[in-house]
């Protein structure tokens, strides 16, 4: 069951601080009215990171031209500065 973020259509509200959680089935509608303060609600859109492609594996030269300190793995839990 994901959880899903709603908000009043007419705005804030005192008692649901302008957004309520809830927990919808996937088979079932969306809610109506807030289960709080019982005003008609609507979905707040999705916001999400875009994901991070990476093209190719940095180089252990170039992550030490950037500032980054580099460790070959010698074994399970080993590891050495390069």
């Amino acid at each position: 069951m994901p959880l899903l973020r709603f908000r009043p259509n007419s705005g804030r509200c005192k008692l649901c601080h302008g957004e309520v959680e809830i927990r919808v089935d996937k088979d079932s509608t969306a809610p109506i009215e807030c289960p709080k303060c019982g005003q008609a609600i609507e979905r707040c859109p999705q916001l999400s990171a875009p994901q991070a492609k990476v093209l190719r594996k940095p180089s252990a030269s170039e992550a030490k031209s950037a500032g980054f300190q580099v460790y070959k793995r010698l074994g399970k839990g080993e590891y050495e500065k390069q």
